[in-house]
Parts: structure tokens; sequence; C-alpha cells
């Protein structure tokens, strides 16, 4: 949701600006009144140790830990064979945003339009995210297959959307003079590059929701947890950084496509493999216990 308003408020400001090259000050002024009110509305957040449910007990027994012991926890994921199974997709995770967000939305829309373009692509990541969520969460009984069905769908889908990719970029390249599509104006000349940038949106947030998933299925103490998802956002920056970095050194955009298409490929396999080699259905073969649980008795695994 916050993407789709970060969409809007571009749109809504420069929607009569067809030609600008870059945003007005307005645009600015609406992302820091929304930064403002967000961190003001932070305030209002209960502290865990203040959440109580129905039944009187407390949500979490938080027992902090301390900056030594998670340095050497942190170094140690680096060891850990299933993280490292996961690092191809984390790599890739927001390294791939660089080419959609500047070599096809960028390239290809003037202004407006990339802002309206932007509200449907983070408008398709709830609806993406929705549905592979349901697949990986209520479609069988086993946790494990529900894993296997969620990476073979993720990867249709990141087969077909990728195609379309490829197929869009060899009309054009880096360097080459292009008219800007308008929504308003190109006519059916905007429905197919436009439609793939909804789609980019839509697998993108399929294929982090089901990285996600697996991370979360390795495990159900919340602490280890935690470090998994830490490693993963950590391995997920570093490959923004390397994208972008990548993009200012002018790499064609067919490049950038080949080697985004290919790490979400390989990712699905190692996924695969983890799987089946570290996610179990029965809870006593599941990595970490939390320690609330402990405290309270066994409780059903669940995803």
């Amino acid at each position: 949701m916050g993407g789709v308003i970060g969409g809007l408020i571009p749109f809504v400001f420069n929607f009569n600006r067809s030609e600008a090259a870059s945003v007005n000050d307005g645009t600015y002024i609406g992302f820091m009144a929304f930064m403002a009110a967000g961190t003001l509305l932070s305030l209002a957040i209960l502290p865990p140790s203040k959440v109580v449910r129905d039944d009187g007990t407390r949500c979490s027994n938080i027992k902090h830990s301390n900056v030594s012991t998670e340095v050497v926890e942190t170094l140690k994921l680096f060891l850990n064979w299933k993280l490292l199974l996961i690092v191809p997709a984390a790599w890739s995770g927001n390294f791939l945003y660089t080419y959609q967000f500047n070599n096809v939305n960028g390239v290809l829309f003037n202004l407006r339009t990339r802002g309206l373009n932007n509200v449907f692509y983070w408008g398709a990541e709830i609806f993406g995210s929705v549905g592979i969520g349901y697949i990986m969460d209520f479609s069988f009984q086993s946790r494990r297959m529900r894993g296997f069905v969620g990476i073979g769908v993720v990867a249709l889908f990141g087969t077909v959307i990728w195609s379309g990719g490829f197929a869009n970029q060899l009309k054009y390249s880096r360097g080459e003079k292009l008219q800007t599509l308008d929504f308003k104006d190109s006519g059916g000349d905007f429905a197919g590059p436009f439609i793939l940038y909804f789609s980019f949106g839509l697998l993108d947030s399929m294929f982090q929701s089901m990285v996600y998933w697996v991370i979360g299925a390795l495990a159900d103490d919340s602490e280890i947890l935690s470090r998994y998802a830490g490693f993963y956002k950590g391995v997920q920056g570093a490959g923004a950084a390397v994208a972008w970095q990548v993009d200012s050194h002018n790499v064609s955009f067919m490049s950038q496509l080949i080697v985004n298409w290919g790490l979400t490929t390989i990712s699905y396999p190692l996924l695969v493999i983890l799987v089946f080699l570290a996610v179990k259905d029965d809870i006593k073969a599941v990595e970490g216990t939390t320690k609330s649980t402990m405290e309270a008795g066994p409780t059903s695994a669940g995803p």
C-alpha cells in the first residue's frame, strides 16, 4: 500500500506535466508530509510488554540478546548451508529493481505515466502476495508439499514474465532515442509495456513472499528467524547496491535482463533442495522452539 501511495503522489502532482523531465516541488513536499505522518503514527504502537491476548496471557516474553552474541551468531550464518542455498534468491530480490525501474519504466514512459505505472506495479504486489500466500499456507496439508507447489507456481510465472521482458527488450537498447509512452496519448502502444511492468510487480511479490515462507519454515524460534531474515535482507541490499553500480557503468539493458532472469531461475531448484532437506511437517524436526512455546507447552507447528 505504501508503494501505491508513493506512485499516486508523483502521478497526481504531475498529471498536467506530460512533457516534464523531473517531478515538481509539490511531489517532494507530499512525500515529506506522508513520512512525517507515519512517524507520528508510530508513537501510537504499544510496546510488546503491554500487548495482552483475550485470555489474559501476554503476547511476548522477550529476553534480549547482547552485541557479542549477535556478532558471533551472524558470522555463523555465512557458513550455514541452508542460508547459502538462499543467497541467489536473496541477491536477486532487489537486484532486479534497477532494471525494472530505470530501464523499463524510466526509459519507455513519460513522467506522469511512470507514476501511474508504479501505482499498478505496487498494487499488483498486493494481489501477488495474497495469491502465493494462500497456495503456500493452505493448498495442501503437508507443509513440504506446499513449499514445492509454491516454488513451482512462482517458477512458472517467472519464466513467462521474464520471457515477455526479453521480447520487449529486443525492441530497444541503451542510448537509443525513444518516443516515451503516455497512458492517454499513446493508444495501443502503451498496453504491452504497461502489462509487462504490472506483471513484474506481480512476480516480485510472489517471489519475495515465497522466499520469506521458506525462511519461516526453517525454524520455530523467533530469535533464529530474526537472524535468518536479517541475513536475507543484508544480501538483498548488497545486490541492490551492486545493481545500481552496474547500471551506472552503462551495461546493456539486455545483459541486465539476462542476469536478472538467470539469478531468479537459479534460485528455484536451490529452494526446492532446501525445502526437501530442511522443511519438515513434524514440529520436532524443525530447528529451534520459541522460548514462550517451551514455557507454555507443546503446540501445533503451523506454517
